[in-house]
């Protein structure tokens, strides 16, 4: 058994406790197995404790939703210095990467949450829509509708990971192969 954490914490090290304990219990149970009070046992805290930075278990995932996305967002943080296609090309095999090392966190807090992907999605779509427009500027993409192409790129690359999460197939040398796939389909 973990020890359980000091009495007194910082209250952004205390938050983030809470956080890892239920994303420890999510991925565990499921979401409908899972309790607050599994999550307070779990983070070794005091109910009132998890009470003064999450009301619900609803908060308490939108909490971990917030998390989850700001780490996505961290992992997709390509260098501005390379070419347009590079940058979309990490972007993409970015994107596999982290939904593949962590598919089992996703499906809990947003499908079995019922929370609409599309609307937490809007800042990778966002930066997508970004890079190709710069490309299209620079000339090294032909791309006449860049939402249409995000949304191609984006469904692909999310299409091509259930495929390959479901079917067995190797993740990184997948990654890489949609990777190509994108750069091929986006190209002057």
């Amino acid at each position: 058994m973990d020890e359980p954490p000091p009495r007194r914490q910082p209250p952004d090290v205390r938050r983030e406790q809470i956080l890892d304990a239920a994303q420890r219990v999510l991925l565990e149970r499921g979401l409908r197995a899972t309790t607050v009070a599994d999550v307070v046992d779990a983070a070794g805290v005091a109910k009132g404790t998890m009470y003064l930075y999450f009301r619900s278990k609803d908060e308490l995932l939108t909490g971990l939703r917030a998390r989850y996305l700001d780490d996505y967002a961290h992992a997709l943080n390509a260098r501005s210095d390379a070419p347009v296609r590079e940058r979309i090309r990490r972007l993409v095999v970015g994107l596999f990467d982290f939904g593949s090392k962590h598919h089992a966190l996703h499906h809990v807090l947003f499908h079995e949450a019922g929370v609409s992907e599309h609307d937490a999605f809007t800042a990778v779509r966002d930066a997508l829509v970004a890079l190709i427009e710069e490309g299209v500027a620079a000339g090294e993409l032909a791309i006449l509708d860049v939402g249409l192409a995000s949304s191609f790129v984006l469904n692909g690359v999310h299409g091509a990971l259930v495929e390959v999460l479901h079917g067995g197939q190797h993740r990184r040398r997948s990654a890489i192969e949609v990777g190509d796939l994108v750069d091929r389909a986006l190209s002057a």
